[in-house]
């Protein structure tokens, strides 16, 4: 993969260096885990390089984390539509990642796109060291272990909640920052579309991957955690203690090494790696739990902060709030009562994360239902939705069918292109033209396209309202710019009804999913 240091990308970001390459799922390797072998098929490696950059539309300049990705997909399995599942998948998880990115300890993804058939994806940088390269010079104590156990369980919890699986937890991914707030990073883009697409396996494989993800995740964590304490790639662990009482005996285990931890830890440590999925974790609220074997001290995580992390690069130490709770109430222990209590308190610690999550989610689709309003045309009998911050401009050429065109704002002052969805209807002459009749028509015209090499992306069956419908996607030039078109069409009525998006080639799939709201909102009478 050729270097791209000093390229300027997206008209906005300036590679400043390459820090390294991106493979997915290392840990993942040989693994015994059942689920983990059985995942291993959905999850494409996200193969790329990952470089320091530093944003030009920020007047200091800030630094950010690209990663460039270059999915490997199989054009003859997945069929015509190939790379715009691709594509789709992209756009989805960009769009996912964004979400989650409300969570204080996982980078914010700033941006994401598309270029040339390369996916980038944008993403706060963040000052520390990952657990990696802590592990150059030494291993981790029990103390760190568990700290480490407790934040990244904390953030997978959020992110569990939200649906989402990491799938690519490592030491590279975890980043202690210079104020001791540890990160997650590295989150799986690309999941493999191709059993997926398999006939009659949908349903049933959606079953399987909704749980699986989610252990997987529990699993490679705690293989990390193992390999920081050992530095070596055991399947389990035990306690380096001589003297134990018989409460404390660890099942001795195959390719095992030791630690100097309390065996609790290696008791949890080895239910997070079981070989059997029945005996292992099904959920990080299970391992939570089990983590606070003390039952005397509860770390608290950094709280929710909601402003701008661009604004305040530098944030203040986050100090752990430790709280001893003294083990009284006899009347407690003779009813049973005081064992739950360490789960109460978990759950009651969970609770704002809880809340926190339902709000950014409801607050996701609140602000997606109101950035758009409607847009009605009589005459010509139909209905949609565009963006509140996108302009319109009323057509009605009879010549060429335009209705109205919808425009993206404008950018920057130096934006050439505002991105743009046109709306026509066109009278057919005969009755009985067919939708697969007027599509060669369309592929003519974009062929007799005068002074532009067209070249065709995509062709394949969709629906607008849910008549039948079809769709290409093409690349074309335009006074010196070269731009991506999104053809969407359908018939009703002796009419075709079709929406054009239009978007300079880098910037198609940052307005690909609007582009599709606005469609996917058209109503015809």
């Amino acid at each position: 993969m050729e270097s791209i240091v000093g390229k300027i990308l997206y008209d906005r970001y300036r590679i400043v260096q390459e820090l390294g390459s991106r493979l997915s799922q290392p840990w993942l390797i040989g693994s015994s885990l059942g689920t983990t072998e059985t995942n291993k098929t959905f999850v494409q490696d996200d193969f790329g390089q990952v470089y320091l950059a530093e944003d030009l539309s920020q007047h200091s300049q800030v630094k950010c984390i690209i990663e460039r990705l270059q999915p490997s997909y199989d054009n003859e399995v997945l069929g015509s539509g190939s790379w715009q599942k691709v594509l789709q998948a992209f756009v989805t998880q960009g769009e996912n990642l964004q979400n989650i990115s409300q969570h204080p300890q996982i980078p914010q993804l700033w941006d994401f796109f598309e270029c040339d058939r390369e996916f980038y994806l944008v993403n706060e940088y963040i000052k520390g060291k990952s657990l990696r390269e802590k592990l150059d010079s030494t291993l981790i104590d029990e103390a760190e272990a568990i700290a480490w156990l407790r934040e990244i369980m904390g953030i997978l919890e959020f992110s569990h909640k939200l649906g989402i699986a990491h799938l690519n937890i490592q030491p590279s991914s975890l980043i202690q920052h210079q104020d001791g707030r540890k990160f997650l990073t590295n989150f799986v883009v690309f999941r493999s579309p191709i059993l997926l697409s398999s006939p009659g396996s949908q349903d049933s494989l959606a079953k399987q991957l909704a749980k699986p993800d989610f252990v997987v995740d529990i699993h490679a964590l705690g293989k990390t955690i193992i390999f920081a304490l050992t530095g070596e790639f055991a399947s389990s662990i035990q306690a380096k203690y001589s003297e134990l009482g018989e409460s404390q005996k660890v099942e001795i285990l195959e390719n095992s090494d030791s630690a100097d931890i309390r065996p609790e830890l290696a008791n949890i440590l080895n239910k997070m790696v079981g070989k059997y999925p029945d005996q292992c974790y099904q959920c990080v609220g299970e391992v939570l739990t089990d983590l606070d074997f003390e039952h005397n001290v509860i770390t608290f995580p950094p709280p929710f902060r909601n402003s701008s992390r661009l604004s305040s690069p530098q944030s203040k130490k986050n100090k752990n709030i430790k709280r001893h709770v003294k083990q009284k109430n006899n009347n407690q222990l003779k009813t049973g009562r005081l064992k739950h209590s360490p789960k109460m308190g978990w759950l009651l610690l969970a609770l704002p994360f809880a809340i926190a999550a339902v709000i950014i989610f409801m607050g996701i689709n609140k602000n997606s239902n109101q950035k758009f309003t409607d847009y009605v045309n009589s005459d010509y009998q139909f209905a949609l939705q565009y963006p509140q911050n996108w302009s319109q401009r009323q057509l009605d050429d009879p010549i060429t069918g335009g209705v109205v065109v919808f425009n993206s704002p404008l950018e920057t002052d130096t934006d050439l292109f505002r991105e743009k969805v046109y709306i026509a209807v066109e009278y057919l002459e005969s009755e009985s033209t067919s939708l697969e009749q007027y599509t060669q028509t369309v592929f003519e015209r974009i062929y007799q396209t005068k002074g532009s090499k067209v070249e065709v992306y995509e062709d394949y069956k969709t629906t607008i309202d849910k008549f039948p419908a079809r769709r290409v996607i093409y690349s074309r030039q335009e006074e010196g710019l070269l731009l991506r078109q999104m053809e969407t069409f359908t018939i009703k009525n002796n009419q075709v009804y079709i929406a054009i998006y239009t978007a300079e080639r880098a910037k198609f799939s940052k307005f690909h999913r609007t582009a599709e709201k606005i469609i996917n909102s058209w109503k015809i009478e």
